[in-house]
């Protein structure tokens, strides 16, 4: 039985087939079949226009600047590096804080540590099926190996994810009212400036209110409040769950953001993989208007949210269909994402498989020194 056939049920799979047997169909069945013929659609639509523009594309790459290329790739290990330095400044200084649902202080994770597992979770998100979920399920073990609870690790996360994710949220907004009201070089619809734009701004203002509620919000215990039914049920609990772990982490995220290596790392890490970006396109083509690079490059960020491993299709998908928009030639502005895609993740899965080696070795070393200081002294 094929993949798809399995949500039929058994009353309409044979020869004769009643046109109105759909109607049988239970409603999660019926949605599974739509979603799976949509998505075979959708890849096969992609898969037609990827061969269209193959012979292109690679004809575009081999004509392409190598020095280019090659100057991208340090800039790319800088900017790993701001995200590690954003990394050890939010979990270090978790470690020392009076943080809510922790009766004990958690390990502070030294650079080393921060860069170990920081770089192995990248890896890790570029290179297994479930993406950047598979990744953060490492840090999260990793974390709890550390002395972390699972509140310091919900709240502290989420902080992260609020300061990593705050430059691109800013750069949205200002350069989508930048170049939809003309004041810099650039021609883009109003879907690609106005809208993006908003949508940042209403993101700004729901993160700082969070943040005013958080700084005395204490989340409940878990499990003292009936569970939702009925059809949203899921869709309810989530936003629950986001509301209750937002607030203390985007109130962490802004005491964090004042410590200088903080806001080091969360400049560097988007600034010099930007630099590596535009290297990637000019060395298939001339760049086009620097504010529209900018704003392909951070819309093409939304994308690493989906669950794919790197992102890889969400981030490209959305920074072509920029470049494109802006006046860039397809196979130019897919050649020059994929040059930059490469060496991203290059980059990011050569130095994380190293890093993860020894952070494996890190890990049993706290567990053996936790078996050291809970062990009986001799004599008492």
């Amino acid at each position: 039985m094929s993949a798809l056939t399995k949500f039929i049920p058994p009353r309409i799979r044979g020869l004769r087939v009643d046109p109105g047997a759909w109607r049988h169909m239970d409603r999660a069945a019926l949605k599974h079949l739509l979603g799976r013929v949509l998505t075979y659609a959708i890849f096969l639509l992609i898969i037609l226009g990827i061969l269209k523009l193959v012979p292109r594309i690679w004809q575009d790459v081999k004509e392409g600047d190598p020095l280019d290329v090659l100057l991208a790739i340090p800039f790319e290990v800088v900017s790993i590096a701001g995200y590690v330095v954003l990394f050890w400044a939010v979990y270090g200084a978790a470690a020392r804080m009076s943080m809510q649902g922790a009766d004990t202080p958690a390990r502070p994770l030294s650079l080393r540590e921060s860069m170990q597992l920081t770089t192995s979770r990248l890896a890790l998100g570029d290179t297994l099926p479930g993406g950047g979920a598979t990744g953060f399920a490492v840090q999260f073990w990793a974390l709890a190996r550390a002395g972390f609870s699972a509140a310091q690790i919900s709240r502290t996360t989420t902080a992260f994810l609020v300061l990593s994710n705050t430059v691109m949220t800013v750069m949205i907004l200002v350069l989508g009212v930048l170049i939809g009201a003309g004041l810099v070089a650039g021609d883009l619809h109003p879907a690609l400036t106005w809208i993006p734009a908003a949508i940042a701004a209403a993101v700004v203002v729901v993160i700082l209110l969070f943040a005013r509620r958080g700084r005395d919000f204490v989340p409940p215990e878990e499990g003292s409040r009936p569970a939702f039914t009925g059809r949203f049920a899921k869709m309810r609990t989530m936003l629950r769950e986001v509301g209750d772990r937002l607030p203390p982490g985007a109130y962490d995220a802004l005491r964090i953001i004042r410590r200088p290596a903080a806001a080091g790392g969360m400049l560097a890490n988007p600034g010099f993989d930007f630099v590596a970006f535009y290297l990637g396109v000019s060395s298939v083509t001339e760049p086009i208007a620097l504010p529209v690079m900018l704003m392909a490059y951070f819309i093409g960020q939304v994308g690493s949210l989906i669950p794919l491993p790197g992102g890889i299709g969400g981030v490209q998908g959305l920074a072509i269909g920029v470049l494109v928009a802006g006046g860039m030639e397809a196979h130019y502005a897919t050649a020059g994402v994929l040059v930059w895609t490469g060496v991203a993740l290059g980059t990011q899965i050569v130095w994380g498989m190293w890093q993860y080696w020894r952070l494996r070795k890190s890990i049993k070393r706290w567990q053996a020194e936790d078996a050291d200081a809970s062990a009986p002294v001799p004599g008492t």
